[in-house]
């Protein structure tokens, strides 16, 4: 058995084994960075769904035909 061939063909198998392996790690998941914004720009959701609610609420309560209105 010729020895060269099943060394070289041992590298590119490890070769290829290892990216394979570091390409799947790198799409597992968000960075730090990315999770922190993420949770900023849920937070800043959270808080305008609020502000909306509150404003329908307030609509309701002063013109009360407000939905029929904007549907129109």
């Amino acid at each position: 058995m010729n020895w060269d061939l099943v060394v070289i063909f041992g590298f590119v198998l490890a070769l290829t084994a290892l990216r394979l392996h570091y390409k799947r790690s790198d799409a597992g998941g968000l960075s730090a960075g990315d999770q922190t914004a993420l949770s900023g720009a849920m937070e800043t959701a959270r808080r305008l769904e609020q502000r909306v609610e509150t404003l329908e609420r307030i609509l309701d309560e002063d013109a009360p035909g407000w939905r029929a209105r904007v549907r129109a």
